[in-house]
């Protein structure tokens, strides 16, 4: 089977997300132009980046917030015209804490913008979808950095945690979002007609942690010992773009990986990093496609067999 891998390295600024309908049409546009360049296969896997889906909560926020100094400011002005939304978030989470409450007021909203987004790009490229990620308020109240995979029919058939969360801005700590993790050993494996797919969220595609402190999961291993996979989609964000690679390197998990990347600014937000589609067979792992700039959008495509 002939199948396209694309990685979308998704640009935003405050143009792109001054509304809902802006982002929708500029990830569409992006899309677009991919899979277009990917021509006719018998299948198509196309990833977004990490964080894609949490700043669809700047795009929905009204015109007063995108004046705000940084998206945590811009949120808030957008949570405090919902209050009810807002007490609902104090009782809901698990976190009794103000930025906690916020983002569990808005969450709600932005997963259903995102999956209106998300279902019909896959419908009209007949591509599964990574979805990059968004934030989920889960039905006990913790909230998650969450990715969903979109079958080419529109449907939501994966929803992958995070499990790794970044030390000092997704974890507990002074200053972090205080979200909750992902199970390792309940990260979905999906059976497609590309393969069996699973997806690693930014810092998951890691082999080790950033500090020797923090609680960190070697999701590779993990993948490994579960029987591995034809295919691992990284959407990331804020990294150096090589853990997936690197990881592939000392643990043969994937025989192909796919890295999307976010780069731009919007508010107190700096993205940059070099998207890639890397496959791993008996010599070791090649690089198929790289990205040519860390700070400019674009995308890049690979025609494998699987």
């Amino acid at each position: 089977m002939k199948v396209s891998l694309i990685a979308v390295q998704l640009e935003i600024d405050a143009a792109v997300l001054a509304t809902a309908d802006r982002y929708r049409a500029h990830i569409d546009e992006m899309v677009a132009c991919a899979v277009e360049e990917a021509g006719d296969v018998d299948a198509r896997l196309v990833v977004l980046p990490e964080i894609a889906g949490h700043l669809g909560l700047l795009a929905l926020a009204p015109p007063p917030a995108h004046k705000r100094r940084s998206l945590g400011e811009a949120l808030a002005m957008a949570a405090v015209r919902r209050p009810l939304e807002v007490l609902r978030g104090f009782s809901t989470t698990r976190l009794l804490q103000p930025r906690h409450a916020v983002l569990a007021a808005l969450a709600p909203d932005g997963e259903r913008y995102w999956r209106s987004v998300m279902g019909p790009l896959a419908r009209r490229h007949d591509a599964y979808v990574v979805a990059g990620s968004h934030l989920r308020l889960g039905p006990e109240g913790d909230l998650t950095n969450a990715s969903f995979l979109f079958a080419p029919d529109g449907r939501c058939i994966a929803t992958t945690d995070k499990v790794n969360l970044v030390p000092g801005r997704e974890d507990g700590a002074p200053g972090g979002l205080g979200l909750a993790r992902g199970e390792a050993e309940h990260l979905p494996i999906v059976a497609t007609p590309l393969g069996t797919v699973a997806t690693l969220i930014g810092y998951d595609a890691f082999a080790a942690p950033h500090t020797e402190l923090e609680r960190f999961v070697p999701l590779g291993a993990s993948l490994r010992a579960r029987g591995g996979v034809a295919i691992a989609a990284n959407p990331a964000a804020l990294d150096e773009g090589v853990g997936l690679a690197a990881s592939l390197r000392e643990v043969a998990f994937a025989r192909f990986g796919v890295t999307a990347q976010l780069v731009g600014n919007v508010l107190d937000l700096q993205f940059s990093g070099t998207s890639q589609i890397v496959a791993r067979d008996t010599d070791g792992v090649h690089e198929l496609a790289r990205t040519g700039s860390t700070a400019h959008g674009g995308h890049v495509v690979a025609a494998v067999t699987c």
